[in-house]
């Protein structure tokens, strides 16, 4: 389809290059067809503002319109820093296992509203695993046990189902428990996650999950088993998540060489000297 046809001057009556002026939907259109093309990959990135911009022969102004509209759609992400720009999406919330931000930040800064409804909340008597995992000393221990639904944009997302001490966290069943947790323990109680230990696995939902989420028994979810520590070490979260695996995908990133685990460290240490290295690929 062509457009008008717009000169473009130098603020001096001169005139410069010549743009087509395309009306907003063709615009819409042909980056959805850049988008489509197969060329790109989930996450990666279109290129920059002017790239873009003289790859379609429009203004700038008109590719922020454009680009507005298919964020709101969220079918592609803008964000800043390194390795930031127009990246290419597909709707699901991308939750990065490195970070300890709360979900709630990180929904935000791809465009999406996380909200969450209580199912329940009681103090309850902690378990002998709860005494493990929380490292709670007191003989018996109290926590409270919390279970939420976390929406985004108003569809189920995941089953949040935490264990937190009571003791470091007083009056904690007063508060607006909607909130992001994180932001209460960080407000309320100067309490803020520092490191975060989660193992992931994948999974399918039993009933219980499966009516709470709205979907089928059986549908993939990715279970997060979760313990979040403060700045002097000790525990303050422990925390399972639900999540709907076609509403969400999990990324991280790694540098350098992954530590040698006691084993794998005792087997190389004890190996014969003639021993020759095993092959890594098999081959």
């Amino acid at each position: 389809m062509s457009g008008r046809r717009v000169y473009v001057h130098d603020g001096q009556g001169r005139a410069g290059s010549v743009r087509r002026r395309y009306a907003h939907s063709e615009t819409i259109r042909r980056l959805r067809a850049i988008i489509g093309s197969g060329e790109y990959e989930i996450g990666e990135r279109l290129g920059s503002e002017r790239a873009l911009a003289a790859q379609l022969d429009i203004s700038r102004a008109d590719l922020r319109l454009a680009l507005a509209s298919l964020e709101t759609t969220h079918e592609i992400r803008r964000t800043i820093g390194r390795g930031g720009g127009i990246l290419v999406s597909d709707s699901r919330l991308e939750r990065n296992i490195n970070t300890v931000e709360s979900l709630p930040i990180i929904a935000r800064r791809q465009g999406f509203l996380v909200s969450s409804q209580v199912l329940s909340a009681s103090i309850a008597t902690a378990s002998s695993s709860d005494m493990r995992r929380l490292e709670l000393k007191e003989t018996p221990a109290s926590i409270y046990d919390i279970v939420r639904l976390r929406f985004i944009d108003e569809t189920p997302l995941s089953l949040e189902i935490s264990h937190l001490p009571a003791q470091t966290f007083p009056m904690l069943l007063t508060r607006d428990l909607t909130e992001s947790f994180y932001t209460i323990f960080e407000r309320d109680y100067d309490v803020r996650p520092c490191i975060v230990d989660e193992t992931v696995e994948p999974m399918l939902c039993n009933a219980k999950e499966a009516r709470l989420l709205q979907v089928p028994e059986g549908t993939p979810v990715v279970r997060i088993r979760r313990i979040a520590r403060d700045v002097d070490g000790k525990p303050f979260e422990r925390a399972t998540d639900v999540y709907i695996a076609s509403r969400v995908r999990f990324t991280m990133h790694h540098s350098g060489y992954v530590r040698l685990s006691a084993t794998a460290k005792e087997a190389r240490e004890t190996k014969e000297p003639n021993e020759p290295e095993s092959n890594p690929r098999g081959l």
